[in-house]
């Protein structure tokens, strides 16, 4: 984490006179709409076997492959710009399609 991110979340935030702030904002409102009232297809560990749409994520396996390597625990979320990762906190919730819990 870097001075410039949130402290539960590692959101980005706008430095004071910030080139460039659309990208900062943007990639802060990619990982927020990942993560409000999360819910997740999955736990996988290889991204290559998955086809994502834009707002899907899983929860990164014990043995990430690819695009996940050395992602394992994380939720991994498919945007249009690729994918993004958020490390869960305490009291985060998933709800996992996969198994209706």
């Amino acid at each position: 984490m870097n001075a410039f991110t949130t402290p539960r979340f590692s959101l980005p935030t706008l430095a004071l006179a910030q080139a460039q702030k659309e990208l900062v904002h943007n990639e802060a409102l990619s990982l927020i709409d990942l993560l409000l009232h999360a819910v997740v297809e999955g736990f996988a560990d290889d991204p290559a076997a998955l086809s994502p749409a834009a707002g899907q994520c899983w929860v990164v396996g014990p043995s990430p492959m690819g695009d996940w390597a050395d992602r394992a625990g994380q939720v991994a979320g498919w945007t249009e710009g690729g994918w993004r990762f958020a490390s869960p906190v305490d009291g985060m919730r998933l709800f996992d399609r996969a198994t209706g819990s």
